[in-house]
């Protein structure tokens, strides 16, 4: 499983690192592309990330998944850019599995993919949403979008998306290597 993993200045560092971690772990293989003309990409919070790739530069064939983290700043970057759109529109046209956390729905919901789906967010941007069903859950499921509501949810996101990509023992193997509950 291949995730390509979408980094924009001012992403929530939590929903990025955490993960990550465990997907990696978990046996995905996560490639970080910058949405911008730089592989160095600035956390909200000042942490600095390395990217892989620049998105303008990835081979998006060779990916079963794509991931939006969260943060304010970086929400608004990723929901100006065009080539993130259409990215998000391809791969749900494909069948590929879409992430998102926080704010980040709104970039889906932006791209059109989230109007028969049902979907969560940060609490106080479910008004920008266009979606079939909001809810209030901390990480929803449908077909092969999962959405989830922000940093402190961060760690059941990254658990919910591996037991649905790599399988359940799969995620009880992490969780018991990160002492989870």
């Amino acid at each position: 499983m291949q995730i390509l993993f979408l980094m924009a200045d001012g992403f929530e560092e939590t929903e990025s690192v955490t993960p990550f971690d465990y997907w990696q772990r978990g046996g995905l293989n996560v490639t970080l592309a910058s949405i911008s003309d730089s592989l160095s990409v600035t956390g909200k919070l000042g942490l600095r990330i390395q990217a892989d790739t620049l998105l303008k530069d990835a081979d998006l064939a060779q990916f079963d998944a794509i991931y939006l983290p969260g943060g304010g700043q970086g929400v608004k970057n990723l929901a100006a850019s065009a080539a993130v759109e259409a990215t998000i529109k391809q791969f749900d046209a494909q069948g590929k599995w879409i992430f998102a956390i926080c704010a980040a729905p709104l970039v889906l919901s932006k791209a059109g993919i989230l109007k028969d789906r049902k979907c969560t967010c940060f609490p106080g941007c479910e008004g920008d949403l266009v979606c079939k069903q909001f809810l209030t859950d901390r990480v929803v499921v449908d077909g092969k979008v999962i959405t989830s509501c922000g940093a402190g949810s961060a760690e059941e996101f990254a658990f919910e998306s591996l037991a649905q990509v790599a399988g359940r023992e799969i995620c009880e193997k992490i969780r018991k290597q990160v002492v989870a509950r």
